[in-house]
């Protein structure tokens, strides 16, 4: 009975094993044995030109109960297409004879490296990837923009203009010799390469305008980069620098946003008008022994100081200076810093610091720092007619005159901008006698005609929320 018992078990094992065998050699090859892809279209971010690509995939999965065999994995222009295709480590344009077994996926890795196309446009390129089994041909559309640029590096020892026809590329570092200008026209857009930096002994003038902003970012353009800071260095003017003109520009995703060397004998003078400096892993200004004065300007969401001015002169007047920090949070570093600079070689006095009708409010329940180093624990500072979130809530003292002191439970600003909320605590707070020093916003509306301005760099408009329903 047990050798019974035995032959039983190894026939039932056998047949087991055949079927096994049967289903795995089992093949769908019908028509209505279909794959599963992951999407039906692959969309690459612009790209420059003679420039690598991220990589891009799509799943190709089999649902049927049988293998599938796929006859060529190609790109529909061959040899001629400029994107490429790895399958399962074999490259492309044409991988052959592949099976994915009931269950199974199998990816489809592409990149794309475009020509440079000789035209200041950005043009727009489209292949297939075709995927030929069971008499059936599925298609894949892969896209891609391609922008034509200039790579920039090195000195520039004469005045150089840079334009809006193409984009810039600093790779390494981008020097402004002394004694020469760089002046970036409305609408240029510079695209700084990783640890990049432009360092200004001369001087450097950006002009855009309101509808045309100069653009300084990082040259990595996909959608999972544009909130990650620290992708390039800084905007660095060494004490030589001069005459500096930073408007209407939007300068984001740096270490550092503008970075000034000044020493004890000479300033840097830069005026910085209606720009956004933001997400920076450092600072968004930070001048050492300096002369800056700003308005209408937004600094925002840095891991260290958003504003910090040691030593010097600063006058600023309706700005924005708030700090949620960067996509990585931030330091415990206060969104404003005045003092005076001092280290082991020099001590560079603050000559005076001004804020006017400006917002300083940020994630802390401080963010304001003011810190004598010159002994006598006094500065000649002033911020006056202000929304702050500081600690301190008198309304009047040496440094602070006529403020509002932020109330974390109102509203601010519209969720995700800079734009103040209907219910703002920033609204009707301004002096209308600094207010008439700059009397439009950013936006270039008026920020007197009600004779109640708004502090910040944005004043609200009531038909703002009139649009929005």
């Amino acid at each position: 009975m047990m050798r019974n018992c035995v032959v039983k078990i190894f026939s039932f094992l056998l047949i087991l094993c055949v079927l096994s065998s049967c289903k795995k050699d089992f093949y769908a090859s019908s028509q209505t044995d279909v794959l599963i892809f992951s999407s039906d279209t692959i969309s690459f971010d612009t790209l420059f030109t003679e420039k690598g690509s991220v990589t891009q995939w799509v799943k190709i999965k089999n649902p049927c109960d049988g293998i599938v065999k796929i006859n060529k994995i190609s790109l529909a222009s061959g040899e001629n297409s400029r994107f490429f295709i790895n399958v399962n480590g074999i490259p492309g344009p044409v991988v052959e004879d592949i099976e994915i077994a009931s269950g199974d996926s199998l990816f489809v890795f592409i990149q794309t490296k475009l020509q440079e196309q000789k035209v200041d446009t950005i043009l727009y390129h489209e292949e297939s990837l075709r995927v030929d089994y069971n008499s059936r041909v599925d298609a894949v559309v892969i896209t891609a923009w391609g922008q034509d640029v200039e790579n920039v590096s090195g000195i520039l020892s004469a005045n150089t203009v840079f334009t809006a026809k193409k984009p810039y590329v600093v790779y390494d570092s981008l020097v402004v010799g002394e004694g020469a200008t760089l002046v970036v026209e409305a609408g240029a857009r510079i695209y700084m390469h990783y640890n990049a930096n432009i360092v200004v002994h001369g001087s450097l003038k950006i002009q855009g305008s309101k509808d045309s902003v100069v653009t300084v970012t990082s040259d990595r353009l996909e959608q999972t980069y544009q909130l990650l800071p620290g992708q390039w260095g800084s905007i660095i003017f060494t004490n030589s620098s001069h005459d500096n003109e930073v408007s209407y520009a939007m300068i984001k995703n740096g270490v550092n946003g503008l970075f000034f060397q000044g020493d004890e004998s000479h300033q840097i003078s830069c005026l910085v008008a209606n720009s956004q400096i933001s997400n920076m892993s450092g600072n968004g200004l930070y001048a050492v022994g300096s002369r800056v004065t700003s308005y209408n300007s937004v600094f925002a969401n840095c891991e260290y100081y958003v504003v910090a001015v040691l030593g010097g002169w600063f006058q600023g007047i309706h700005n924005t200076i708030y700090n949620e920090g960067t996509a990585r949070g931030r330091k415990y570093y206060p969104s404003l810093q005045v003092s005076d600079y001092k280290n082991d070689t020099c001590f560079i006095a603050l000559e005076n610091a001004l804020l006017s009708n400006s917002i300083v409010v940020g994630s802390m329940t401080n963010e304001i720092s003011m810190d004598a180093q010159n002994g006598d624990n006094s500065l000649p500072c002033m911020i006056q007619y202000c929304l702050l979130r500081d600690t301190y809530t008198n309304s009047d003292s040496s440094y602070y005159k006529n403020n509002t002191f932020y109330d974390k439970g109102k509203s601010l600003f519209k969720t995700g901008t800079f734009y103040l909320d209907s219910l703002s605590q920033a609204m009707n707070i301004g002096n209308l006698e600094i207010a008439t020093l700059h009397p439009l916003d950013i936006l270039c509306n008026s920020r007197i005609a009600d004779l109640t301005p708004d502090v910040g760099a944005i004043e609200y408009f009531y038909e703002e929320k009139k649009d929005e329903k």
